[in-house]
């Protein structure tokens, strides 16, 4: 079998048909000079430099990226420009005059007498809300002071006892007649309206 895939180089020096390598990079180079002649180098080298130039006249250069970034100064520094809070009177001129446009937004609002139509519309609601507030502040405090009292030994007991004897001493005489209670009763009405002021 190695016999039949590999052949001598007596067989191939007596074979006919295959060429000899000088002969066939002979024929190759008559080819290539064959093929130089047909194009015309010279002429084709002279339309490849005037394309070039032409492009090189007619296309926009290309965009490049900046490999530093500038930052142009601001004219003055920020702490000497005048303002309200450098002491200067802001007159707006360039920059700024926010506060002075707000100030004379507020006195017209003020001028044009909304002040009193909105107190009046919101008048209960605050009264309300104030009250409310009041209440819930003098609860706090009254539950500070009873936790307060109610730490130190014997004090809750003492008071307690106390208000025993305030009420079988001076509440039950009273409530047992119909003329003292009615007395009683209009006494406190009287302290309550004097307390609100329209007594």
């Amino acid at each position: 079998m190695a016999d039949d895939t590999t052949s001598s180089p007596d067989q191939s020096a007596t074979n006919p048909n295959t060429p000899e390598p000088a002969e066939q990079a002979v024929e190759s180079v008559e080819q290539s000079v064959e093929l130089v002649e047909q194009i015309e180098p010279i002429g084709l080298v002279e339309q490849v430099v005037e394309q070039t130039a032409e492009a090189a006249v007619t296309a926009p250069p290309e965009p490049s990226v900046a490999t530093t970034l500038l930052v142009e100064p601001s004219p003055a520094p920020l702490a000497t420009q005048p303002g309200p809070s450098a002491g200067g009177e802001g007159t707006g001129e360039g920059e700024g005059g926010e506060w002075e446009l707000l100030l004379q937004k507020l006195g017209q609002w003020l001028n044009q007498g909304e002040l009193q139509s909105l107190w009046s519309q919101a008048r209960k609601p605050v009264t309300f809300l104030a009250a409310l507030v009041g209440l819930l502040l003098v609860l706090r405090v009254y539950n500070a002071v009873l936790g307060a009292l109610d730490s130190l030994p014997l004090v809750p007991g003492l008071l307690e006892l106390a208000g025993v004897v305030w009420s079988v001493r001076y509440g039950v005489p009273k409530l047992l007649r119909s003329s003292e209670r009615e007395r009683l009763l209009s006494g406190l009405g009287n302290r309550w309206k004097s307390f609100r002021g329209k007594g």
